[in-house]
């Protein structure tokens, strides 16, 4: 009676009968080389004889989460701070260049006279 009650929502998707499992792995430091390959092992529950007691599984993922190397893991947690500094010195180098090629262009010199004083009039 129950699976019956239930097939009409699950058929239409608002329930699903799906189990997280989350496992971590405390110490596990990656190394140089990632890892590229998991083994996975599921077994049966010890109250069940065996070959029952086994899940079915449609659908499965993992999402190994570890530590990375020192130096990486000294990259990562710098990072924001590095992206900042290189367009501090960026912006330097820029405002450097403008200052030294084009500072003609942008305040221009003005011109001194010989030293006397010119001639505005004429007197009668």
């Amino acid at each position: 009676m129950m699976t019956f009650l239930k097939i009409v929502p699950l058929v239409t998707g608002f329930i699903s009968e799906t189990q997280t499992l989350n496992i971590k792995l405390r110490g596990f430091v990656e190394g140089n080389v990632p890892t590229s390959c998991l083994k996975i092992t599921l077994e049966h529950r010890a109250e069940y004889p065996p070959g029952a007691g086994i899940p079915q599984i449609y659908d499965s993922s993992v999402i190994i989460e570890s530590e990375l190397p020192l130096f990486k893991r000294i990259i990562w947690h710098w990072k924001l701070s590095i992206f900042v500094w290189i367009s501090m010195m960026a912006f330097m180098m820029e405002l450097l260049f403008v200052l030294v090629c084009c500072l003609p262009i942008i305040i221009p010199r003005t011109r001194q006279g010989s030293g006397s004083a010119p001639v505005t009039g004429t007197s009668s």
